[in-house]
């Protein structure tokens, strides 16, 4: 009998040692929260569950162990009512009363931290505090009635002098000594520290509010993938489910390859980092989302835009990565890969004072890289330039740039109608997708205004018909467009590598050229330098198409497409292939490249 008491009394105040525990853990919970979200009446919330604390204490020691499961039952209540009001002042995903967020409330209940301005993302900026060293049962208890818990100063030495290294990392911190059962809990392991700082679009730190050690593994595979793509300057990343495992594939000068591959778990979790700081719904994954963030990496600011969407094995994710301060855009025409004789007409064509200058290609064909390195030719302290742009995706000094929000009804036209009203002397249209936008836009050109523009189309004969496909009248056209710009990005040939051989005399027999005039041309090899595809960068490959009278007085409702580029012919407008293989002949790229980007 004496031996069951003593059973039954340890169980007792192993249940009370945990009822106590779990009521000051609420209470610092409380604390800890109300304060980071701004909880109005915040000191209330705590006093309470200090109070229920007290009461749990004090009755147990009075009334008895049936006081436990009262206080307990009081303390969810209580837990449920701080929720409501907190849920009530925060966006959904930082929302307590949801799974994911209970999990994290449990989490730091139980010791961790939450993150306040961001996880390791920003850790090579800011130092990551150290953690607190586990507080003993007697130490919380001794919070409550005015003794706060004190990390032994071996310890705060310890922190201090590793905070003071720089490099972002704590040590674990000694276990408390003394309390109740002498119980302590471990410290968490250092995250690895990379070297790139997510933030978002508008340049808020990512994942605030949201505890760090949800997310951390996440984040740092995330930051993994986008340090790895950075640096082979791709200019997209898909994760693609496949089966139990997620594909991670990089688009490199145009071209699809296979980087990594992760776990099912593990690309999820890297899907849900990127969700939170791209501003789109964590628990959504029946329906495309679209988003954005950004990423600073060796001084340099990369615009990243989100796109998710919904597939028979799970959801996949792709990111577009822009270098926000442009690159090669910055530099004007001279570095985009045009041909003397036509770089010397399209700056002919863009300083005029009115007229309309079209970009024409399929996706990732450079056209916005064009446009925007066009308008760096033209003096922004003497005209007023305006660009309309979904998404804006460099930004440039002196100009307004104005983003589309279909959303919120801000489309292409209704700016386009708005801009013209502020005084511009130069418009950039993002994309002409339809008729309204493209009349405005021809309008804007017959009155004073040079307007960029891009359009999807294969070449610059096809434009005019893909223009009358709109229901563009024929007259407008002609009157409005100045000139048509066709364009590709072939491949250029490592110059590390690239492997001379004799020009095939088939080849040169159809481009009329006579035997010896070429001696040789390049091919592609493969080397380290390259990454074994024998290509490294990207040039352009350019039709220019300026509109005179013969040209103009072909386009009719139902225009003679064969008559039109014969037309451009005879006035000096060379195909795309023809300006391939003259890259061809100058070392840049090869025979292959052109006409798998022509073809």
């Amino acid at each position: 009998m004496p031996a069951s008491l003593s059973i039954s009394g340890v169980i007792l105040l192993a249940i009370f040692a945990a009822a106590a525990v779990a009521c000051v853990a609420v209470a610092e919970w409380m604390e800890r929260t109300g304060r980071r979200v701004k909880l109005a009446g915040a000191e209330r919330w705590t006093l309470v569950s200090q109070a229920l604390a007290a009461a749990l204490l004090l009755g147990t020691m009075t009334l008895g162990f049936f006081t436990v499961p009262v206080c307990l039952a009081l303390l969810v209540g209580l837990m449920v009512a701080f929720g409501r009001a907190h849920d009530a002042t925060v966006p959904a995903e930082q929302r307590v009363l949801t799974g994911p967020g209970l999990r994290r409330a449990v989490a730091e209940m139980a010791g961790r931290r939450p993150a306040s301005s961001g996880t390791a993302a920003t850790a090579k900026a800011k130092p990551a505090a150290a953690p607190q060293p586990p507080v003993s049962l007697a130490q919380r208890l001794g919070g409550i009635f005015g003794r706060a818990p004190s990390a032994s100063a071996a310890a705060q030495q310890a922190i201090a002098a590793h905070a003071a290294a720089g490099d972002g990392r704590a040590p674990a911190a000694a276990p408390a000594k003394g309390g109740l059962f002498g119980m302590g809990r471990k410290a968490a392991a250092p995250r690895e520290v990379v070297p790139i700082q997510l933030t978002k679009k508008n340049g808020d730190p990512a994942f605030e509010g949201v505890a760090a050690e949800d997310l951390a593994e996440n984040v740092v595979a995330a930051q993994k993938m986008l340090v790895a793509a950075i640096k082979l300057e791709a200019t997209d990343l898909h994760l693609e489910p496949r089966g139990e495992q997620y594909h991670v594939r990089l688009r490199v000068d145009g071209v699809l390859q296979n980087s990594s591959t992760l776990g099912t778990d593990a690309g999820k979790g890297v899907i849900s980092a990127i969700k939170v700081v791209s501003d789109m719904d964590i628990s959504e994954r029946r329906r495309p989302q679209d988003g954005g963030c950004a990423a600073m990496y060796e001084g340099a600011r990369y615009d990243i835009r989100a796109a998710s969407t919904p597939t028979s094995g799970g959801e996949k994710m792709v990111l577009r990565i822009l270098k926000s301060s442009g690159g090669m855009t910055n530099t004007g025409l001279s570095n985009i890969g045009l041909r003397p004789q036509i770089l010397t007409q399209l700056r002919d064509v863009i300083h005029k004072p009115y007229g309309m200058f079209l970009v024409t290609g399929p996706t990732g064909s450079g056209k916005t890289t064009t446009v925007y390195a066009s308008l760096n030719e033209i003096d922004s302290t003497q005209h007023n330039i305006t660009t309309i742009e979904d998404p804006v995706e460099y930004r440039l000094e002196g100009i307004t740039q104005i983003p589309v929000n279909a959303q919120a009804g801000v489309t292409f036209a209704s700016i386009l109608r708005s801009v013209l009203r502020q005084d511009p002397d130069v418009l950039l249209v993002g994309e002409i997708r339809d008729k309204e936008t493209a009349e405005i836009a021809c309008q804007a050109a017959l009155t004073g205004h040079f307007v960029f523009s891009t359009l999807h189309a294969n070449d610059t004969v096809a434009t005019v018909t893909r223009m009358l496909d709109l229901g563009l009248d024929p007259m407008l056209i002609q009157t409005a467009v100045t000139a048509v710009l066709a364009q590709r990005l072939a491949r250029k040939l490592c110059t590390a590598c690239k492997e001379p051989y004799p020009p095939p005399e088939d080849l040169m027999a159809r481009l009329g050229i006579k035997p010896g005039t070429v001696d040789v041309i390049y091919r592609e090899k493969g080397c380290e330098v390259c990454g074994g595809t024998g290509y490294k960068g990207r040039t352009g490959i350019h039709e220019l198409l300026v509109m005179n009278a013969e040209i103009g007085g072909l386009i009719t409702a139902h225009p003679d497409v064969q008559a039109i580029r014969a037309a451009a012919r005879r006035n000096n407008t060379r195909s795309l292939q023809s300006d391939g293989l003259f890259k061809v002949f100058k070392g840049l790229t090869s025979i292959s490249e052109v006409n798998r980007v022509t073809t």
